[in-house]
């Protein structure tokens, strides 16, 4: 009562200062607050904020109906001693480990063949990729979590639209909120454990909220126009538009310079995680994703006449080219997916519509490339001689 007769006593502006700040910028402050220190308690969403990798899968998640592991993986859990006479396949890669689900992405499939063509011997394919990573982020995983397994082979599934350029040198991709935020390592700061920001936390929230929500619904709306299922996933035919274009620029013959940084930071994690794996006597190898531009005519033509451009800036196996000559001159093993996927996807699809990533087809294919590249690479039948004989 006496603050309200005190008000009524202030000058207008007074008023109007007072008011502001208490029904605005009190409750925006501790609103702030908030999300900062119930951060864990209040967010349970797929990603979770980890102190050495920026962000990792929340383990034990649901997902669509199936549990992450205790690593965050898309996968079941596994002993870390791994059993005697067992072969073990650890594949650290992104969001291409998980589209699919557990079974139907071409982790699961490639498991599924190899027990298949071994029968009852012993051989684990361990799923070991987060969305939303690049190699050098990757390697940080398999130093964290993957190597607790003792693989005997790691293969790195490189994506060609988008590893090279999201291979900042200095990125640091935290989780605040449910919400990505992309930070520079060198001026990370934290209070009492917790990443600090120099932005709003509710805005941001709301910002990448709104941004899912409005694309969702011209998906949904294209979708229908068009008689068409919408799959979850799928992107408005612009945004899908827009990241295929700007995937490209890694093709494009006059941008190149611009990534120099970026492609020799990837090597240079390759090059850890091969000199890492080498100490440990674990068989290395790279594996090389293609982008839909490459494979999808329909689409590669679609963009560049959409945004008028020249065939003859770009060079559409560009990344490739530039992985397979660093790869070669390193001695690192690879096998690359390109050629057979513009082969199989002259008559048929092979990636999700607008979605970016495969579909059933297309993860079966890269499945059936990686078999048979493994199975003519390492001689899985004498390892199993040799195991069972020295059992």
């Amino acid at each position: 009562m006496a603050a309200n007769i005190q008000c009524l006593q202030m000058p207008g502006y007074r008023q109007y200062f007072v008011k502001f700040f208490f029904w605005v910028v009190l409750p925006f402050f501790l609103i702030e607050v908030s999300l900062t220190v119930l951060d864990p308690y209040l967010f349970k969403g797929s990603t979770q904020y980890d102190p050495d990798l920026g962000f990792k899968m929340r383990p034990y998640h649901n997902f669509n109906g199936v549990l992450s592991n205790q690593f965050g993986f898309n996968d079941r859990d596994y002993p870390l001693q791994k059993p005697e006479g067992s072969f073990r396949v650890l594949v650290v890669g992104d969001s291409f480990n998980w589209v699919g689900g557990r079974d139907g992405n071409y982790v699961g499939r490639l498991r599924q063949k190899l027990k298949n063509h071994y029968g009852d011997r012993n051989i684990e394919v361990i799923n070991a990729g987060y969305p939303g990573t690049h190699p050098g982020e990757q390697l940080a995983v398999l130093k964290k979590y993957g190597l607790q397994y003792n693989p005997n082979l790691v293969v790195l599934g490189f994506f060609a639209g988008n590893d090279f350029a999201e291979a900042e040198p200095n990125r640091k991709t935290i989780i605040i909120n449910d919400s990505i935020v992309r930070i520079d390592r060198r001026h990370e700061r934290k209070l009492l454990g917790y990443p600090i920001v120099f932005q709003s936390r509710l805005l941001l929230f709301l910002k990448q909220r709104y941004k899912v929500y409005r694309d969702a619904q011209q998906a949904k709306k294209e979708a229908e126009a068009e008689g068409k299922p919408r799959p979850k996933g799928t992107f408005a035919e612009e945004n899908f538009l827009n990241i295929e274009r700007a995937r490209m620029e890694i093709c494009n013959l006059k941008r190149q310079s611009v990534f120099q940084p970026h492609i020799e930071h990837t090597y240079q994690n390759i090059s850890e995680m091969d000199v890492l794996l080498k100490s440990r006597g674990i068989d290395f190898m790279v594996a090389v994703y293609p982008d839909e531009f490459q494979v999808n005519q329909k689409l590669h033509d679609l963009i560049f006449e959409k945004y008028k451009l020249s065939q003859a800036d770009f060079n559409m196996s560009a990344p490739q080219d530039l992985l397979k000559s660093f790869l070669v001159h390193k001695g690192i093993a690879h096998v690359d997916l390109l050629e057979e996927f513009k082969v199989e996807g002259r008559t048929r699809d092979l990636y999700l519509y607008r979605n970016t990533h495969w579909n059933e087809s297309g993860n079966q294919l890269a499945a059936d490339i990686l078999f048979k590249d493994l199975v003519q690479r390492i001689d899985l039948t004498s390892f199993f001689r040799t195991t069972a004989t020295a059992n």
